[in-house]
């Protein structure tokens, strides 16, 4: 198998692994999910395939703390992180059941994009 077909059927393995995943994995994670249907494949191979899939807008990076999650849903929503088990879930947020100013002139600024990562206790742990 010449390597550009490899490759391609690598990052295909990689993708059907993580579209429907919520659970925001990191690259571990992801590796680990994927070699029960590539055993051979490298972490490195996992990572750069991420960062493909990253660039090519099918994936989001959710930075937390030094570590990286991936996210297959990419349009604009939000996060909550349970501080107990380090759970990250989506959430959605009707822009109309808030108000987030989106300049600041007194500032200079002009605000294009912005994220929202909630922390707190999930229902599981809150017991």
């Amino acid at each position: 198998m010449d390597k550009a077909r490899r490759n391609t059927r690598q990052l295909e393995v990689i993708w059907k692994a993580i579209k429907d995943e919520t659970s925001h994995p990191t690259a571990d994670q992801v590796y680990e999910m994927v070699r029960e249907v590539t055993p051979k494949i490298s972490l490195g191979t996992v990572y750069r395939n991420l960062q493909k899939l990253v660039a090519e807008g099918k994936l989001q990076v959710l930075t937390l703390g030094r570590t990286q999650h991936f996210d297959p849903l990419v349009r604009s929503h939000h996060h909550f992180i349970c501080q107990s088990c380090q759970t990250v879930y989506d959430i959605s947020v009707d822009s109309k059941d808030y108000v987030l100013p989106f300049s600041f002139p007194e500032k200079g600024f002009t605000v294009n994009s912005h994220e929202l990562t909630l922390h707190g206790t999930c229902k599981s742990c809150s017991g």
